[in-house]
């Protein structure tokens, strides 16, 4: 069973090596920029991993820490 990550992210460049370097490790990953979008991946998916920037352009990524842990009491993070 691959292992999932999500990656919340608003400098895309960054976001695609991330994702990259992530997928070239064995990842299923997928990639958002606001919390909103996280909020609808969330809808649909529960990874086991979230590397979430915590500086958002215009948003706390703090925000992101908290909808991901919303409801799951065992997902590991990276900051």
């Amino acid at each position: 069973m691959a292992r999932s990550l999500f990656i919340v992210e608003d400098d895309t460049s960054f976001a695609k090596a991330l994702k990259r370097s992530f997928e070239r490790r064995g990842y299923d990953v997928d990639r958002c920029s606001t919390l909103q979008e996280l909020e609808l991946m969330l809808a649909s998916s529960c990874p086991q991993f979230a590397v979430i920037d915590l500086k958002l352009a215009g948003e706390s990524g703090l925000e992101c820490v908290k909808a991901f842990m919303s409801g799951i009491a065992r997902r590991r993070l990276s900051f």
